[in-house]
């Protein structure tokens, strides 16, 4: 079987770059110089903040932003400028590209204030067929996307790279838990690089859930950042076109392409460096070359918009223990209309709930089945006093084979089902008891630490 570990943070490569050792003030207004820059922010973040704006009802698409282009050419000859020409237009150039630059931030963000946002937007369906190049998604998507940078996680103390997203222009920005938690145990200092930016900006942790692997952080914002439009991850189907950018190795800005693989896979991410096993919820399998530093990228559809956040890679059997394994073509993706709903949670309250149902279990395979005259399934092993299973009047040995439309293969679809709905949700629960099937009606409850 296949053994899966997540796209941690990538141990930054050795690659020079511009830049010298002055910052700007990561709360300040500058964006700062264009270029690469690999030194870690000295100053720490603290978990556990005063309570987040709410989010606007108000949703932005992505930015786009391109490098400067060269000289012009007419008819393949060069053309010579007297200097008053050129500074004639040099001005004109500058007076109209502040007026570009002023639309491109009202159409983006709908208003030139920031406004308090209570939810996030929810964007068009993916389509299933090419609808703009990789060319165009890339150039509107990167700047959205940032390369999280960790102090101190690595065995020698060095730092190490992740990868997340802009959710809102107000400097939300959405990422894995297991990029962040090692600095967050250590109390090493959490920065982030925006695209074709060198300076490091400090950044807060909003919260973070370690059993769903995401992790919401936030930058100053003096003016509306470009923002991911969020789209609908339930609208993909097998082979549609995927893009997924990030910093694999520490590589900021990394474009890859590929298609959806398969949908609704649960794979179990092993723990690792401090974090929690996780069950990826109904993951996106995809073939797109993620790797580590990936983890917490976005992935996108043909139309740009964020439909799952990059998670975690398969690795070779046999190579588990590799420190860095790399891309094999099969990576894993949380869905993005799951992420939202968490992100959102984390954002409110600095937190997320988890419905459970309120029992231990095990499965109960097809052979095993077959071989004891039984039905595959979760079989109850214990149950909560009190909890939703046995206010649902199940008992121990009762063998759950589905929850609303979802069918209970073992104790993974059994949590899957249940993480599906929200605290307090009615679902019917069907069961087979001495060989009879039942049904009944069961109400989620919150799971407590």
């Amino acid at each position: 079987m296949t053994a899966l570990r997540p796209a941690r943070p990538a141990r930054r490569v050795g690659i020079a770059g511009p830049g010298g050792d002055a910052k700007p003030d990561p709360w300040a207004g500058g964006a700062g110089d264009a270029g690469y820059h690999d030194e870690d922010d000295k100053e720490g973040s603290k978990e556990g903040s005063a309570a987040a704006p709410a989010f606007s009802a108000r949703r932005s698409a992505s930015g786009s932003g391109t490098r400067p282009g060269g000289g012009a050419r007419l008819g393949g000859r060069p053309v010579v400028l007297g200097w008053r020409v050129l500074l004639v237009c040099m001005l004109v150039a500058g007076l109209v590209g502040g007026a570009i630059s002023g639309l491109a931030v009202a159409i983006t963000t709908g208003d030139t204030s920031v406004e308090p946002v209570k939810t996030l937007g929810v964007g068009s369906p993916a389509p299933v067929t090419d609808r703009r190049t990789v060319a165009a998604v890339a150039a509107a998507a990167l700047p959205t996307v940032v390369t999280v940078d960790v102090g101190g996680v690595g065995d020698d103390g060095s730092g190490g790279t992740g990868s997340g997203v802009i959710i809102s222009s107000d400097g939300y920005i959405l990422t894995n838990n297991h990029v962040i938690a090692p600095a967050v145990a250590n109390g090493s200092p959490i920065s982030v690089r925006r695209y074709q930016e060198f300076g490091q900006i400090q950044a807060q942790v909003v919260g973070r859930d370690p059993q769903t692997d995401l992790a919401v952080l936030r930058i100053p914002a003096p003016a509306p950042l470009p923002a991911a439009t969020l789209g609908q991850s339930g609208s993909l189907v097998v082979g549609a076109p995927i893009v997924a950018i990030g910093a694999p190795l520490g590589l900021s800005g990394t474009v890859t392409t590929g298609v959806v693989s398969a949908l609704d896979r649960n794979p179990t991410v092993p723990a690792e460096n401090g974090t929690v096993a996780t069950v990826l919820i109904g993951a996106i399998q995809i073939d797109a070359a993620i790797n580590p530093g990936n983890s917490g990228g976005p992935l996108l559809d043909a139309l740009g918009q964020v439909v799952g956040i990059n998670a975690a890679i398969a690795a070779v059997p046999g190579h588990e223990e590799q420190t860095q394994s790399g891309s094999i073509g099969v990576g894993f993706a949380i869905p993005v209309d799951f992420a939202r709903s968490v992100a959102q949670e984390l954002i409110a309250t600095g937190r997320a709930t988890h419905p459970y149902v309120g029992a231990s279990a095990a499965t109960v395979t097809a052979g095993e089945a077959t071989a004891t005259g039984g039905v595959p399934g979760a079989r109850l092993v214990s149950l909560v006093s009190d909890g939703p299973v046995a206010r649902a009047g199940l008992r121990v040995g009762d063998v759950i084979t589905r929850i609303d439309a979802n069918t209970i293969r073992g104790t993974n679809d059994l949590l899957v089902a249940a993480r599906l709905h929200r605290v307090g949700d009615k679902v019917i629960v069907t069961y087979v008891r001495g060989g009879v099937t039942a049904t009944a009606q069961m109400t989620l409850q919150e799971q407590q630490n």
